[in-house]
């Protein structure tokens, strides 16, 4: 009897997070495969430095949980101007996954990997080209710069 439930509860939820993510193509696809493997080489990378901890276990999935919450919030902003092609989700998720995929580099390098070049060359573009603004935004500043005009 459970089992129907929880298949019920799981279709629903899995629909729910969809479309709050504004469907679920390539972009998304590729973002879950490269926090998984930041999180797993991260994992690894720890276990050779001698710096493996539950709670920082704990902290990068937290921070994986956080980064799609970014994605839905950029979908939602999709949704709010009207743009059909998922501009604001597609950026994030390739500033995201540019973002992780260094990190992976980083990663491996502390296993001793050798690592080519271009590709860390390549994801610092992306994650650039991604980025246009201030990492350190504040909302708080732009408002008070908009009242002030």
């Amino acid at each position: 009897m459970k089992e129907p439930a929880t298949t019920t509860v799981m279709a629903a939820g899995t629909g729910l997070i969809t479309t709050l993510l504004g469907g679920w193509d390539l972009a998304l696809e590729i973002l879950l495969i490269v926090m998984i493997l930041d999180y797993i080489t991260g994992v690894a990378s720890a276990f050779r430095t001698k710096t493996v901890s539950s709670n920082e276990g704990y902290l990068g999935i937290l921070k994986k949980v956080s980064i799609f919450a970014i994605v839905i919030l950029a979908a939602q902003l999709d949704r709010l101007t009207g743009n059909t092609h998922s501009l604001f989700r597609n950026c994030t998720a390739f500033f995201f996954v540019a973002n992780d995929a260094l990190s992976i580099l980083e990663n491996v390098g502390e296993l001793d990997v050798p690592l080519p070049s271009f590709l860390k060359s390549a994801l610092i573009k992306l994650r650039d080209k991604n980025d246009k603004g201030n990492d350190n935004f504040d909302i708080t500043e732009e408002n008070d710069e908009q009242s002030n005009e």
